[in-house]
C-alpha cells in the first residue's frame, strides 16, 4: 500500500515526467510522416506552392511530407481542421491570404481565429492577382473589358468571373474594382483557382481572378489571355501583361495587391518544433530547384520569420476589413 507521503511525491513528479516526455518528443521530431493540408483544389497558388516545397522539405526533415487537399468553404474547412489538430508538428497548413485575411475579414464567425489559433512558421511566396480570359474574349486588356461591361449594364446578358471562392483575394479585388470603376460582373465561386481555370479554358465562363501561378503557364502558351495584374510592377514571367495602374484610371493609381502563401501549425505547437520547421523551410527555399520553380510560376519566394509573418497577417486582416467596410461590399457565402 502506497503511503500518503509517497503518493504526494508521485503527484509532484508527474508534471515533470510529462514535461520530460514532451521535450524528448520535441527533440525527436519528426519521427513519422507529416501532413500538409491545402484548403483549395489542385491548381491554385496554395496547392502549387505546397507541391513545389513538400518533396524538398521532406528530404530535409527526414520524413515524407504528404500534400492533402481538403476543399470547402473557401479553404475554411482545412483551416479549421489544422486549428483543432494536435499541436505536435505532424499536421501543418499551407495557409494563404484567402483563409487568413480576406475570408475572416468578410466573415468574423468563420470558426477560427486567423492569428490566435495558429503558430506561424513563415511566409513562403508573394504573387500578384491576374485577371485572365479565354483568347476568344473580345477585350485585349482590362480597360477594354470595363468598356464592354459598362455597355451591358441593364442588359439581360452580363459577364461572369470565377475565383477560388467567396471572399477570396480574387473576389474582393474584383468587387473593389467594380466599386471604384463603375462596371458590373457576376461572381462565380469555385473550390480553388484550378477549378476556375478549367472553366475559363472550357469557355464556360469568360474571366477569372487568381494569383499569377494559377494561370501563368496558360498565358505564356497562349491558351489563356492575361488582361491585367494587380501588382505595382509587371510580373517578370509575364512582361506583356499590363498592371491596372497602367490602364490610366485614376481610381487604380498606386494599387498594389499581392496574394501570399505561408506555412502554419496549430497554436501551442512547441517552440522547438516551430524552430525546426522554420529552419527546414528556409533551407527548402534556398534550394536552387525549388527557388527556380517558384519564380518560374510567377511567385516570389520570400521566407520571413515567424514574427514578421504574424505581423503581416494581422496588418493585412485590418486592411481588408477596412476595404470591405468602406466599399460597402455585400458578401454572401
Amino acid at each position: 500500500m502506497i503511503s500518503r507521503r509517497h503518493f504526494t511525491r508521485a503527484l509532484a513528479a508527474a508534471p515533470l515526467a510529462g514535461y520530460a516526455a514532451a521535450s524528448l518528443a520535441d527533440t525527436d521530431y519528426p519521427h513519422k510522416p507529416i501532413r500538409l493540408l491545402v484548403g483549395l483544389a489542385p491548381g491554385g497558388i496554395a496547392d502549387i506552392t505546397a507541391r513545389f516545397i513538400a518533396p524538398r522539405l521532406g528530404e530535409i526533415l527526414g520524413r515524407q511530407v504528404f500534400v492533402e487537399n481538403r476543399t470547402g468553404a473557401g479553404g475554411a474547412i482545412a483551416t479549421r481542421a489544422v486549428a483543432t489538430s494536435a499541436p505536435d508538428g505532424y499536421t501543418l497548413l499551407m495557409a494563404f491570404d484567402g483563409t487568413h485575411v480576406t475570408l475572416p475579414a468578410a466573415n468574423p464567425g468563420i470558426g477560427f481565429e486567423p492569428v490566435g489559433d495558429f503558430a506561424m512558421i513563415g511566409k513562403v511566396v508573394d504573387a500578384p492577382v491576374m485577371i485572365t480570359s479565354h483568347p476568344s474574349f473580345p477585350a485585349k486588356d482590362f480597360g477594354q473589358f470595363i468598356a464592354l461591361s459598362r455597355r451591358m449594364i441593364g442588359a439581360s446578358t452580363v459577364y461572369d468571373y470565377g475565383t477560388a471562392g467567396v471572399a477570396s483575394t480574387g473576389h474582393l479585388t474584383m468587387e473593389l474594382l467594380k466599386q471604384r470603376l463603375g462596371f458590373f460582373a457576376v461572381h462565380i465561386p469555385y473550390r480553388g483557382g484550378g477549378d476556375a481555370r478549367a472553366q475559363v479554358l472550357g469557355k464556360q465562363i469568360p474571366l477569372m481572378l487568381a494569383a499569377v501561378p494559377a494561370t501563368s503557364g496558360d498565358v505564356r502558351s497562349g491558351a489563356l489571355k492575361g488582361l491585367a495584374v494587380t501588382s505595382a510592377q509587371r510580373s517578370p514571367v509575364l512582361p506583356g501583361v499590363p498592371t491596372l495602374a497602367e490602364l490610366g484610371y485614376k481610381e487604380t493609381a498606386g494599387l498594389d495587391i499581392n496574394s501570399w502563401v505561408g506555412l502554419m501549425a496549430p497554436s501551442r505547437t512547441p517552440p522547438a518544433i516551430i524552430a525546426r520547421l522554420d529552419a527546414a523551410l528556409r533551407e527548402t527555399l534556398a534550394t536552387d530547384d525549388v527557388h527556380a520553380r517558384l519564380l518560374n510560376s510567377g511567385a516570389t519566394p520570400v521566407k520571413s520569420s515567424p514574427e514578421l509573418f504574424r505581423a503581416q497577417v494581422s496588418s493585412d486582416l485590418a486592411r481588408w476589413k477596412g476595404v470591405i467596410r468602406d466599399s460597402h461590399l455585400q458578401l454572401q457565402a
